[in-house]
């Protein structure tokens, strides 16, 4: 073995011997393999020549050859796989060449932070002009189609997905390259708390959202000036968990919250501060002028006096004191105001309103009508409030118009109209102003339906006129109603009045005589009467009568009277003719 090597050492030796003058071919570099950017040595070379480095046959890098024999480059941007160095010293020799193989790579913009933040990601050495291209976080694909430049290189940007505390990896892969290829990145998420709103009230609603932490991670608390508001809280597997609570008394200032778990440790959160202000709160948050509300203050001074609360800059209420964690209350009545939103506040001898966080309280238009049911022409008055002080208004009863005017300063309206007629039952009053507010009320019309006349003449089965063509008068009892009454009458030749010879509505009077143009011709009639009220309500028709026009027909008459004509011919003729037949007696 040992004659082997020596050999072997003796044909290196004369190998080099041979080598012309100015050859590089000792030369060597290192590394072999790597990605863009990494510093790459050339060594073997004379100290003090000139030399040139091409970089797949192109000029690349020149200069002078340190004293040691070496020099040095930095991997250019290329797309990935094999390349080819070459180096001439001194320039013009025989130039040595060498492989290098770049590595896909991935790059990352930050590299630890909380999840759901934008992650740039930036990739070299791919292949050329590379398709389809996605980079995966934990394995799951975050960003795809991707497409990578003629030299390998592309960027993108995602947005963290949920995920637990510590470190995850982001990979690349596309149609050329592996993701096996390509060296992972990590990304270290850290734990982060929110807290809205940072200032506000007692009882004020308080928003606690989180992420990073530990998967799963139990025993979350939850602490505000130390005492614990909300406990026995579990994050999701994402890390991620939420919660709220209500800021409870405390005085006036900055307050620290804390949360911590059984992993994440209180020290791992920033303390969180809320600020207490005084501020009102009222309940219920909206409705009508004269309900009743509930006003509290917090945050004000302890066992501060002469607390006086205001609506809209007026005072509501005064002389109230707070008890000695600055906590007060007073129940009051919504005064007269326009609709929307009105400002609730409040201030004492040491706290000015301006330092006051106010209520809103949203006033609500309201119409209210007097009486609430009644008749056809009853006077009604109807008053509103809640509506824009200034604007005009109108009122429609069954949606049809029946007064209008102008809202006051105070938002309230009033007016006086008498009901109309047409329909009974529930019906509805609106009041609407120019500005769009709206409100309604409920009217009950009466329902009630008179009483079914009684039929006068002509009677059942009576005759009326000599022969056809008889303009009958037709009569019945006079029916009384609050909404007042109007009759209805149908005149048929059929007893189920399917075809209606004639039919009348909306009569006042108890009577009805047929025109010239409606008289009726010889024949048996059917007829019936019922009663309207003013709001439509009907009474149950008459019982059908039956009438018979004409004693007799047009022949009839005419053979009468003929007979007449022959009887009175009969009575002047024939006494002359017996006379004339009569014999003459020996007296003669």
């Amino acid at each position: 073995m040992r004659k082997k090597v020596l050999a072997i050492v003796t044909l290196l030796a004369i190998a080099l011997s041979l080598v012309p003058a100015g050859s590089v071919q000792a030369a060597s570099m290192s590394p072999a393999m790597g990605i863009i950017g990494l510093e790459v040595t050339i060594t073997g070379l004379s100290g003090g020549d000139h030399y040139k480095i091409k970089w797949d046959s192109v000029s690349y890098k020149e200069g002078e050859v340190s004293s040691v024999g070496s020099v040095v480059f930095f991997v250019p941007e290329s797309y990935g796989g094999q390349h080819t160095v070459s180096v001439e010293s001194p320039s013009g020799s025989s130039p040595a060449n060498f492989t290098y193989i770049i590595v896909p790579h991935i790059a990352i913009d930050p590299n630890a932070g909380a999840a759901g933040i934008n992650i740039n990601v930036a990739g070299h050495g791919f292949g050329v002009s590379e398709k389809n291209l996605a980079v995966t976080y934990d394995g799951i694909s975050v960003k795809s189609g991707i497409a990578a430049d003629e030299k390998g290189s592309w960027s993108t940007s995602f947005q963290s997905p949920p995920s637990g505390r510590g470190n995850h990896a982001i990979d690349a892969s596309g149609d050329i390259t592996k993701g096996s290829d390509v060296a992972d990145k990590s990304f270290a998420v850290s734990p982060v708390v929110k807290m809205d709103p940072v200032a506000g009230g007692v009882g004020t609603p308080v928003a606690i959202t989180a992420s990073g932490f530990a998967t799963a991670e139990g025993g979350i608390k939850v602490l505000y000036s130390g005492k614990e508001v909300r406990s026995s809280i579990t994050a999701e597997v994402s890390g991620t968990w939420s919660t709220s609570f209500a800021i409870p008394n405390s005085t006036k200032g900055s307050h620290i919250v804390n949360v911590f778990g059984n992993t994440t440790l209180q020290k791992d959160i920033p303390d969180m501060i809320f600020t207490v202000a005084p501020a009102v709160a009222v309940n219920p948050t909206g409705g009508a002028v004269e309900d009743s509300i509930k006003i509290s203050g917090s945050g004000f001074a302890n066992n501060e006096n002469a607390i006086e609360v205001t609506f809209d800059g007026k005072t509501l209420e005064r002389n109230i004191l707070s008890d000695d964690t600055g906590n007060w209350s007073v129940t009051s009545k919504v005064p007269a105001c326009s609709s929307g939103a009105h400002a609730i506040t409040a201030s004492g001898k040491i706290t000015p309103a301006t330092d006051v966080t106010p209520a809103t309280f949203t006033a609500q238009a309201v119409l209210t009508v007097m009486p609430k049911s009644g008749n056809v022409k009853d006077e009604l008055r109807v008053t509103g409030s809640g509506f824009n002080a200034g604007k005009d208004f109108s009122i429609s009863f069954d949606n049809s118009p029946v007064a209008s005017g102008t809202v006051n300063e105070s938002g309230s309206l009033q007016t006086i109209f008498k009901a109309p007629g047409g329909k009974s039952g529930a019906l509805t009053i609106t009041a609407t102003d120019t500005r769009g507010t709206v409100a309604s009320a409920s009217f009950t019309m009466e329902s009630t339906p008179p009483e079914v006349p009684k039929i006068s003449s002509p009677k059942d089965g009576g005759t009326v006129g000599l022969m056809g063509d008889t303009k009958v008068a037709f009569k019945w009892s006079d029916v009384s109603d609050p909404s007042g009454v109007s009759y209805e009458i149908e005149v048929s030749d059929q007893s189920n009045f399917i075809r209606k010879i004639f039919s009348r509505s909306k009569l006042i009077d108890a009577r009805y005589t047929l025109t010239e143009a409606e008289a009726l011709p010889n024949g048996e009639y059917f007829w019936h009467v019922r009663a309207v009220d003013g709001a439509g309500n009907a009474s149950e028709w008459t019982p059908t009568t039956v009438v018979k026009v004409g004693f007799m027909t047009t022949n009839t008459l005419i053979f009468i009277g003929v007979g007449i004509i022959v009887l009175l011919i009969l009575i002047a003729v024939l006494p002359r003719l017996l006379k004339k037949k009569r014999p003459k007696n020996d007296w003669d």
